[in-house]
C-alpha cells in the first residue's frame, strides 16, 4: 500500500505492441488476453502504482489505445487513494481504494481461477457504505443503477471488473 513517501510500483504494462527493441525475440503483440490486459489495468490502477506503458503506442491497436486512454480508469489510478485487498476467497479478490473528495469508494473485482465464471459478492456496509448505493461500471462507461446492500459481479477467468460505488440518501 502507498504511504507518503512510497507507493506500489507493479513495474510496466505489456499492454498492445510489445517486444519493439526486445532483448531476446521478435517484437510482437502481448500474449495476455483481452480479459488478462484489463485485469492488469484494473489492478494497476486501484494499486495506484505508476502506469507506464510498455508497449509501442504508434502500433496499438484500437483495444490497446482503449485500455490506456479511458477518463474513468485512469482517474481511479490518479485520484484514488488507499488501494488495497480487501477480501480473498477461492478465486475471487476484491480489491478497494477510497475515492478522492467524497465518500465513495473504487472498488475492483478479479477472478483468479483458470476454469469457469464466479460470482464475486460486494456487501456494501463492509465497505462502511450505507445500503444503498449506485453502482458505475468505469469500463463500459455505464450506470448499473440504485442498488440495495450490494451486488454480486459474474466474472470470467482471468477477468476483471473495475466500479466506483457512490452512497445514496
Amino acid at each position: 500500500m502507498g504511504r507518503p513517501g512510497a507507493w506500489p510500483d507493479a513495474d510496466m504494462l505489456p499492454l498492445g505492441r510489445i517486444g519493439i527493441r526486445a532483448e531476446r525475440g521478435n517484437p510482437r503483440m502481448t500474449r495476455f488476453t483481452r480479459d488478462e490486459q484489463k485485469t492488469l489495468m484494473s489492478l494497476w490502477s486501484i494499486a495506484q502504482s505508476p502506469l507506464m506503458f510498455g508497449g509501442n503506442l504508434p502500433d496499438n491497436d484500437e483495444f490497446a489505445q482503449s485500455l490506456i486512454t479511458n477518463d474513468e480508469v485512469l482517474a481511479v489510478n490518479q485520484t484514488g487513494a488507499h488501494g488495497r485487498a480487501f477480501a480473498e476467497g477461492g478465486d475471487s479478490v476484491v480489491w478497494v481504494a477510497d475515492a478522492a473528495g467524497s465518500s465513495a469508494k473504487y472498488v475492483a473485482v478479479f477472478n483468479v481461477g483458470d476454469k469457469q465464471t464466479i460470482p464475486i459478492q460486494v456487501d456494501f456496509g463492509a465497505l462502511g457504505l450505507p445500503t444503498k448505493c449506485s453502482v458505475r461500471d468505469l469500463w463500459e462507461h455505464k450506470d448499473l443503477g440504485a442498488l440495495q446492500n450490494g451486488t454480486t459481479f459474474h466474472v470470467a477467468p482471468h477477468a476483471s471488473g473495475l466500479y466506483k460505488v457512490n452512497p445514496l440518501p
